[in-house]
């Protein structure tokens, strides 16, 4: 109890087994690309699955079993096209203003990035700047952006799509919050996979092709992850403009919609004959998604 004690140091082998728990690496990468690819593809065909089952549902509150063809089931059918309608347009227009500002952004992101890594990753004898670090981290940095962007068309359209089949399935007599919610859900499951799957295929072409760049060594491939880091801080970046900007924008057009709606006109909330009930629906779209 007297001997006092001494910390032992970690050679690389017990580094390695810190880092990654213990988990022995497969003896032959030659099933690696396959699971890969095959997990993303996976996602993908699934998500389309999921897709065809919400499109499945008519917009038709009649459609459900048991339901009544009425006059007024008629004029609900009318309101119910009109409202998608309306707000299809204004998340396409939501989304083409907000995508140009994007746009813009990654450009000159990607530039500045470019500058400042090759800038900080400088050759110390020479002082020559590394630009191939700078122009391969923006080039994932890019990437990164157009995955999330990607993605976000993808959640905006399959939310609105599915808002109005949500509505129907809600109407059915006897089983409507089931049908509402399996057609929810099945709808947030087609941006969830398709959105993984294609991240997983997009980052695994994009490490593939930029490997060569780097030695086949330790270095290489620190230098190789380095660089990759771009491809989240893309992604990242894209999400945050769709989160804060629908958020902004959902809040002020609900802000908007009270005081020129209710306090102005003396509409009801909610009212569809409101311009900005519409902006507020598409911005807790935009939202929600991001």
């Amino acid at each position: 109890l007297d001997t006092p004690w001494h910390p032992r140091t970690m050679d690389s082998l017990d580094m390695a087994q810190c880092v990654n728990g213990g988990i022995e690496p497969l003896a032959s990468g030659a099933l690696t690309t396959p699971i890969i690819v095959a997990t993303g593809i996976i996602g993908i065909v699934f998500s389309i699955f999921l897709l065809r089952q919400v499109a499945s549902v008519l917009l038709d509150v009649t459609s459900a079993p048991g339901a009544t063809r009425t006059a007024d089931s008629a004029e609900q059918n009318t309101k119910l096209v009109e409202l998608y309608r309306a707000i299809t347009v204004g998340a396409s227009a939501f989304l083409n203003a907000e995508y140009k500002l994007c746009a813009l952004f990654v450009a000159v992101v990607s530039v500045g990035i470019t500058l400042l890594i090759s800038w900080a990753t400088k050759d110390p004898a020479t002082g020559e700047w590394a630009w191939t670090s700078g122009l391969i981290s923006a080039l994932s940095f890019f990437v990164g952006a157009v995955t999330s962007m990607v993605s976000g068309f993808i959640g905006m359209r399959v939310a609105v799509f599915s808002n109005a089949r949500c509505t129907v399935g809600a109407c059915d007599p006897s089983k409507g919050w089931t049908r509402s919610f399996n057609t929810a859900f099945r709808a947030g499951g087609v941006m969830g996979f398709s959105l993984t799957g294609i991240a997983i295929l997009a980052l695994y072409i994009l490490l593939a092709i930029l490997r060569t760049a780097f030695p086949d060594s330790d270095e290489g491939y620190k230098q190789l992850m380095d660089v990759v880091a771009g491809f989240g801080l893309g992604g990242s970046s894209i999400a945050m403009f769709g989160r804060v900007g629908g958020g902004i924008y959902t809040k002020a057009a609900d802000v908007g919609a009270d005081l020129a709606g209710k306090v102005v006109e003396n509409l009801p909330e909610d009212d569809p004959h409101n311009p900005g009930t519409i902006a507020d629906n598409v911005g807790d779209n935009v939202g929600d998604v991001a």
